[in-house]
């Protein structure tokens, strides 16, 4: 009985301290409409202290309610149910009508940086919560009430350092979310804050109420629906691209350029030396090539040796190439009669302790310059078999980590792949009587301009040596998990047993021979049947593309095993005749050869102790697997400058900063309010008129009254655009103090006006659309387009939509785009074919194109000049 009684009485107690908890919180909603209220009545007073005229309950009433309301709709209709009738012209009542709201806005912003500083101090531990939650709700009905107009001016970043802001000299904040905590930020100067970005100094959860100090660093870029959290910092010169976010706590490095919402990516460094492999891959090839090379590098720091091919041999040499070359056009470097020197390693794939297992064989062959033996032109890396058993650098991946029966599982759906294998495997007497294929093709350019796709090889100088020499018959649908069978019981070679075969040849009378052949392949035209050519899982077929006899290679001097070590054989070295084949994408055939190259590289220089440049320790950083980089040496930083001083990309005059500081908040506050006024003023005459002559009740006029006023409102915002704005071209550019954007951020407060006045409620409709095309935008009518956004028109006359597209409810297509590049913000053209589809709350960025009938899902990103394909 007494534990029902405890209950009772838990239970009342917990639904008393809700009431009590319920009672001020309503109090503080109250209160914050009190406040602007309470403005417009402080500007009532001193209008009439000004103009001595007789005070009026009603007009005193009208202004109370448009405060504590704050919707231009609401307003009028307290206006003409208040106010029998209207003796003020249209310039008049438009004039009052903008006073009224500029002067409101500037004593409510007053009002609520003092009521902030009030409540933010002496915070006492029972009511802290309480005061913070309304001084939060204070600091949000300000700025949308009023703040929120004054955005991409100096008087913006003002209202934010008397809300106890730290805002630096030359700073575009455009359109940034309510702070709730201003003390907890510090904005550098030249920061560029990009539209709709948001600053959260701290939000509730089930674990509490986190927050924490947000620092935003000189010259830095928080791109468009951006999302800063609590406890970050963005260092100097960091790029955050459009829809991603800064984690809680986290530390984005210096000169990055960030994408990404849970774990955002660096894809590039604007301070380091950029690596063109990098550059050129798209984002999911990036990540797939950057944990790869983590997870290299971490075995290679632990072993201080190669991950493949780790027991190897080294002889040096010549290439002669023949007097007389059949079938080869004029090439540069495979020119009849040249000679160059040469180094060829001999390498087992997996065995790393007994070369003589079986195994795949490898010839890693360097050319050297013909006038200097000590500069590299070439180098290429073949091994046994004619076939690779990956196609693409995701399909390499995914085999290394997949283990044997998901191995075996793909290589039943895909037979060549096991023929691949197998093949690639040889039971060697000595490394001097195999066959030997590149399997990747690389980019032949000969001297007439003609280019063609090649492939190399390197025989045995005997002839009568087959393709099969040490070939090993199948045994299972692949070869054991290790790849390297090992040797029958009753070899007794020594494990180095091919390795000094190979010497020995060397340092007989004439030394090592072989043949140096090519193979060459027209370039398809289409784009797939180059990524067929392109395909390293099948040989190309022989009897359509012979191979030819260009030389020989003639090896009579070995190498000791500290010069074979240290040899880097790198994939990408190569030269403008015999070029690398870039890929942009993980599934390209091409993907294979560009990315490894740069695996390659980074592990040779962890193997070797030498130091790592910037670009590419950013990039394995920022992979998923965690490699101490701590004891690795760094090469130079790319020097920008006096690294001590740091000049603001944003800087503008004292005329500019003038007019964003006096001129601009007040065109971008009263204009907007001014010509609203102006356009409903006639429209309202004749509602007073009919309520009072005819006796027609308000609520049926009220309605026509909206409609009519707000499809005036939205013509006049499309001749503000065109009076204001002018019209863009595709591939400009304006500086972000110009004239340009100066009368763009104007007209973008009236827009925001007349959206929230009337014509979001007209969103997805014909209407809509066809405001959107006398604005400027290339809108195809015929079969019905839906636009149910405001984003949509940011920029009219870059959006194109063909036939049945469709833009979803808040997308933001940006027709421009700010990068930090001198200033400058581009302007480009973004382009929904026919039957296109952009979802609700995505992000289009300049240049884009969604094809016919693409499709980019909800809270997508499409990255500048992306194609968004159909699916």
């Amino acid at each position: 009985m007494l534990t029902v009684f405890s209950q009772v009485a838990e239970l009342a107690k917990v639904q008393i301290e809700a009431r009590y908890q319920l009672l001020p919180h309503l109090m503080g909603v109250y209160g914050v409409g009190l406040i602007s209220s309470f403005s417009a009545a402080i500007f009532y007073c001193i209008y009439i202290m000004l103009v001595q005229n007789t005070p009026s309950i009603k007009h005193f009433t009208l202004l109370c309610i448009s405060g504590a309301f704050h919707w231009f709709p609401f307003t009028i209709v307290a206006y003409a149910t208040l106010i029998d009738s209207t003796s003020l012209s249209p310039l008049k009542f438009s004039i009052a009508v903008a006073a009224a709201y500029l002067s409101h806005g500037l004593i409510l912003c007053l009002l609520t940086s003092l009521i902030n500083l009030f409540l933010s101090e002496n915070e006492e531990a029972q009511q802290s919560q309480y005061r913070m939650w309304l001084r939060h709700r204070i600091n949000v009905a300000c700025h949308l009430r009023f703040a929120k107009l004054l955005s991409g001016t100096e008087a913006f970043c003002i209202y934010l350092r008397l809300l106890g802001a730290k805002v630096g000299k030359c700073c575009s904040i455009r359109a940034i979310n309510p702070v709730l905590e201003p003390k907890l930020v510090s904005i550098c100067a030249g920061v560029h804050l990009g539209d709709f970005s948001r600053i959260i100094t701290g939000f509730y959860s089930s674990y509490g109420f986190t927050s924490g100090k947000v620092e935003v660093q000189e010259n830095s870029i928080v791109g468009s629906q951006s999302v800063v959290l609590p406890g970050s910092t963005i260092q100097k010169e960091t790029i955050i691209g459009a829809l991603s976010v800064a984690p809680i706590n986290s530390v984005l490095q210096s000169g990055g350029v960030y994408i990404g919402s849970q774990t955002p990516i660096m894809i590039k460094n604007t301070k380091h030396e950029l690596d063109e492999r990098i550059e050129e891959m798209d984002t999911a090839y990036k990540k797939i090539v950057g944990n790869l090379s983590a997870n290299l590098a971490s075995t290679t720091l632990k072993v201080k040796s190669r991950y493949f091919h780790r027991i190897g041999v080294s002889g040096k040499g010549v290439l002669k190439m023949y007097e007389n070359i059949e079938g080869l056009p004029e090439h540069k470097i495979f020119r009849a009669g040249k000679t160059y020197p040469i180094i060829v390693r001999h390498s087992n794939s997996l065995s790393a302790d007994d070369d003589a297992r079986i195994d795949a064989r490898g010839a890693a062959v360097r050319i050297f310059s013909d006038t200097d033996d000590q500069t590299s032109l070439l180098d290429l890396t073949l091994k046994t078999g004619k076939a690779f058993y990956a196609r693409t650098i995701s399909d390499f991946v995914t085999w290394l980590v997949c283990g044997l029966p998901a191995r075996e599982e793909q290589v039943k759906r895909a037979p060549h792949i096991r023929d691949a294998v197998w093949m690639s495997l040889r039971n060697a007497e000595t490394f001097t009587q195999l066959h030997y294929y590149s399997n990747i093709c690389r980019l032949f350019r000969f001297t007439d301009g003609k280019e063609m796709y090649v492939k190399f090889k390197l025989s045995p100088f005997d002839k009568s040596i087959s393709e099969d020499s040490g070939k090993v018959d199948p045994i299972g649908i692949l070869p054991p998990e290790t790849g390297a069978i090992p040797r029958d019981s009753n070899d007794n070679r020594p494990k180095l047993f091919l390795a000094e075969d190979f010497q020995r040849r060397v340092n007989s009378s004439g030394g090592v021979h072989y043949i140096f052949q090519l193979q060459f392949r027209p370039i398809p035209q289409d784009e797939v049947k180059q990524d067929i050519a392109l395909d390293c899982t099948k040989p190309w077929d022989e009897s359509e593309f012979p191979i030819v006899d260009v030389g020989e290679v003639i090896i009579t001097e070995n190498l000791t095993k500290e010069q074979s070590e240290q040899l880097e054989f790198n994939p990408f070295l190569r030269c403008h005749e015999v070029d690398v084949i870039r890929a942009t994408s993980a599934s390209q055939s091409a993907s294979i050869d560009h990315g490894r190259s740069l695996v390659y590289e980074i592990c040779q220089h962890l193997r070797n102790n030498q130091p790592l440049p910037e670009a590419w320790r950013a990039f394995i950083e920022q992979s998923d697997v965690k490699v101490d980089l701590s004891g690795c040496p760094i090469a130079a930083k790319l020097q920008k400058g006096d690294s001590t001083s740091t000049e603001v990309t944003l800087a503008r005059t004292w005329y500019q900063t003038s007019w964003a500081i006096f001129i601009q908040p007040l065109l971008q506050t009263f204009l907007p309010y001014y010509l609203l006024a102006y356009v409903i003023s006639t429209p309202l005459n004749w509602l007073l008129y009919t309520k009072n002559t005819m006796k027609y009740p308000l609520h049926w006029l009220l309605p026509l009254f909206w409609v009519v006023s707000g499809t005036w409102t939205a013509l006049a915002c499309a001749a503000a655009k065109w009076v204001l704005v002018g019209n863009k071209k595709d591939g400009g550019t304006a500086t972000m103090w110009s004239k340009t954007i100066f009368m763009d951020t104007i007209w973008q407060a009236f827009k925001t006006l007349v959206g929230e006045y009337f014509v979001e409620m007209t969103g997805g409709s014909l209407l809509f659309a066809v405001w959107m095309k006398i604005m400027g935008s290339d809108i195809d009518l015929s079969g019905g387009v839906y636009v149910d956004s405001m984003g949509a028109v940011m920029n009219p006359e870059m959006v194109e939509i063909g036939n049945g597209g469709c833009v979803g409810r808040e997308a933001l297509l940006f027709g421009h785009i700010y990068e930090g590049e001198g200033g400058k913000v581009k302007f480009g053209k973004i382009t929904i074919g026919d039957g296109g589809f952009v979802g609700s709350r995505a992000v289009v960025m300049p240049g884009v194109v969604v094809e016919e009938e693409g499709s980019l899902g909800a809270l997508s990103l499409a990255m500048k000049e992306e194609i968004v394909k159909r699916k």
